[in-house]
């Protein structure tokens, strides 16, 4: 069916948010789409259950693949379908190249096929978007009248992102979804997400203001912390961010790669090289990852069998296999499981030292208090994480919310729902700032580049002005205004009312003075065109070289949301002209 037309302004309103794939079941990363109208008086949380490939069971994900025809790029197949050719998998950790991999993550092979391909990741993460937004308009057009979709109702879109993703990865995801028919879309940090979603959930049962809470957000290719404390619980519960978001490319993919070279070992690597493309060891697999790994608690001394059926693999009772039946004891599982549990678990505890360290710095009349650990995502929902997490930290509750593996999905779709939870601030995760050529000063800038300025009459050194401070408070929605200064000779032309201004990043606890190199980082680049703008608001002024120019003030301003900046332009106080950031 046609998607929506968006020519009039309808009347209702249909949220639609994509978690686009870092969670993972088995060997693949997963994807949902979730929904609800918002005119609804208790709008109904809805997850896209259906898919092509999977019509003999419901799930609210599908694998984040895709496979395209060698012959014809334009054809592909993707999710659950059947792939003809090489898959592309983890499309979307492709989208943020800055961070590290870990080596079970399968980016390799996926870069390799991009670029035989010939497309870049965007464009790939665009057809894979795509794909899963048509499919769920259809789906969606099955609960209610295709002409009311068509004519009646506006989608507004909502697109998750890791918490700890640079702004130019996100601004990759934003290209892709635009790329992908979902535009605009509004970005949400994933734990954020599922934070709203938990809450939702747990309305204000035994929640007071002044609480804190630790969100561990454990998926299969990222785990991101985050943390919030209740500003108020009534009417509307309300947030704020203590401090900046943790976390890494990390996941519940880890156990399945460790699980893999466990039975390379139990077989040898000649029979490995045969199993693994049979359908028995895709069995086991599936057994390991839907009954061992979900199951498996501390201190169970049970053995889990795993069967190879017809498999023909040597008997070797020294390690448990016969008739190609492995007995899987739990001290081998608790191998499999020891690197990553301690790896979230440390980042548990940074984010757990951060929030106390804050709380008691700001003397909170709760002290260091942690309310509770909130586990979310699909390794989120694994037993002996809670149990590892809950003996680290025996004074905090750890709580597994009901439908772990739905609940980021459907947090952002609540993020856009009225009478909600709202979240009043984030913290900023580093330092945002721009370079300026401003008065040399003999003392402080001594040892600094200078040179002499004849229109203003005195020295100038490029300098860094930051305007956003790592770990501050900003409120979401509220403007954050940079001041900007241009003189322009005398018989300027248009196109010199286009400036371009790099903004700086700095992740350093104390940001640097000056913008060496290395130092920081430029983070993107602002073309702010002011060629519309009345000309009245520009100054005439003589400088002291005794020549004419003119001056132009004018105000780059920042608003924060939930996981990106929107930038504007202002004069004196009026929106003028526009401002296009492109990251490099």
């Amino acid at each position: 069916m046609a998607l929506p037309r968006s020519l009039n302004e309808p009347d209702d309103q249909i949220i639609i948010a994509l978690d686009f794939g870092t969670t993972a079941r088995q060997f693949a990363l997963y994807s949902g789409i979730a929904f609800a109208f918002k005119t609804e008086t208790k709008p109904e949380l809805i997850s896209i259950l259906d898919w092509p490939g999977l019509e003999s069971e419901k799930q609210p994900k599908v694998p984040t693949v895709l496979s395209y025809d060698r012959k014809d790029p334009r054809q592909y197949s993707w999710g659950a379908q059947p792939h003809k050719h090489e898959k592309i998998e983890a499309i979307k950790l492709l989208l943020d190249p800055d961070q590290s991999k870990p080596i079970y993550v399968p980016t390799t092979n996926t870069r390799a096929e991009i670029t035989k391909l010939g497309k870049p990741p965007v464009e790939v993460a665009a057809d894979y978007i795509r794909s899963m937004y048509q499919h769920a308009w259809e789906r969606i057009a099955t609960k209610v009248p295709e002409s009311y979709l068509e004519n009646d109702v506006r989608p507004k879109f909502v697109l998750t992102v890791p918490a700890v993703w640079s702004d130019k990865a996100k601004a990759a995801t934003e290209r892709a979804a635009k790329l992908g028919g979902m535009f605009p879309v509004t970005l949400i940090k994933e734990p954020e997400a599922a934070a709203l979603y938990t809450l939702h959930h747990l309305q204000d049962r035994g929640l007071e203001e002044g609480d804190a809470l630790v969100i561990c957000d454990a998926g299969g290719g990222t785990v991101d912390l985050i943390s919030y404390e209740f500003l108020r619980t009534k009417p509307t519960l309300e947030l704020k961010e203590l401090v900046p978001p943790k976390g890494g490319m990390a996941g519940s993919l880890q156990l399945n790669k460790r699980f893999e070279d466990q039975v390379k070992m139990l077989v040898g690597e000649d029979q490995y090289y045969h199993l693994r493309k049979t359908r028995a060891y895709q069995e086991a697999v599936t057994f390991f990852d839907r009954t061992v790994k979900r199951g498996f608690r501390a201190g169970n001394e049970d053995s889990w069998y795993v069967n190879f059926p017809m498999a023909d693999l040597k008997d070797d009772r020294s390690q448990n296999l016969k008739r190609n039946t492995w007995e899987l004891k739990s001290s081998v599982v608790e191998e499999i499981f020891r690197p990553l549990i301690e790896d979230i678990g440390r980042m548990v505890d940074d984010q757990v030292n951060l929030v106390q360290k804050k709380r008691l710095a700001e003397g909170h009349r709760k002290g260091d208090e942690v309310k509770a650990i909130f586990l979310v995502g699909g390794f989120g929902a694994s037993e002996y994480l809670k149990q590892s997490i809950q003996s680290r930290h025996p004074d905090i509750q750890v709580i597994q919310p009901h439908d772990a593996w739905s609940a980021i999905v459907k947090g952002a779709v609540l993020s856009q729902l009225p009478h909600e939870t709202v979240v009043k601030s984030v913290v900023s995760a580093r330092h945002y700032g721009v370079s300026a050529h401003t008065a040399y000063d003999e003392v402080r800038d001594a040892g600094q580049y200078c040179w002499h300025d004849a229109s203003l009459g005195h020295k100038r050194v490029n300098k860094m002005t930051w305007y956003i401070e790592k770990g501050e408070d900003l409120e979401r929605d509220n403007k954050i205004v940079f001041p900007f200064f241009r003189r322009l000779p005398e018989g300027f032309r248009d196109t010199q009312l286009v400036f371009t201004d790099a903004l700086y990043s700095d992740d350093s606890a104390r940001a640097n003075p000056y913008p060496k190199e290395g130092a920081v980082q430029k983070n993107c680049m602002l073309t702010a065109d002011l060629r519309s703008i009345d000309r009245s608001l520009l100054q005439k002024k003589i400088g002291a070289d005794g020549k004419s120019y003119t001056d132009v003030n004018y105000d780059l301003v920042v608003t924060v949301k939930s996981a990106q900046m929107r930038f504007s332009l202002e004069v004196k106080g009026r929106e003028f002209g526009s401002v296009n950031a492109k990251y490099e």
